[in-house]
């Protein structure tokens, strides 16, 4: 009985070890693609984007930009907890490209819908392309809202 007891003990006080120790450091590569995904359904994105569509079709984007901008925070977060540096200059870029076009979108409403799709086109440069091209290597199954 006092092995099990000292076994268990010893479980869980190495699994405790473990979890503090990874959450001081940083994530790997794969960790932080795995941890983008589960954030994104963590907070249901995938959902309200599908439940904000019929308002974007009808041209409010406030809804969107909002989605985005929740988005945005997630690459934020992922870009300063990864180990991989050239992930988080990807990340970042991808940030500045979320913010930007949530920002376009916050502006948003019908009469205007034409010139919004025409700004957000206009963000997608081959500059911004390269900045962000090692994310779309890394985290190939990474969702998006851009």
């Amino acid at each position: 009985m006092l092995k099990k007891f000292a076994a268990s003990s010893a479980a869980l006080t190495l699994a405790s070890v473990m979890l503090t120790g990874c959450s001081a450091g940083k994530m790997s590569t794969e960790e932080t693609c795995v941890y983008i995904n589960d954030q994104v359904a963590e907070r249901e994105l995938q959902k309200k984007a599908e439940d904000s569509s019929a308002e974007l079709l009808a041209g409010d984007t406030s809804a969107y930009a909002e989605i985005m901008n929740e988005f945005d925070s997630i690459l934020g977060e992922a870009a300063e907890n990864t180990k991989d540096n050239k992930l988080a200059t990807s990340l970042n870029a991808a940030s500045e490209q979320t913010k930007k076009m949530a920002g376009l979108m916050a502006e948003g409403n019908s009469s205007n819908m034409m010139e919004i799709s025409q700004k957000i086109a206009e963000l997608d440069t081959a500059e911004a392309s390269e900045a962000t091209e090692y994310l779309n290597t890394a985290c190939p199954d990474m969702d998006s809202f851009s």
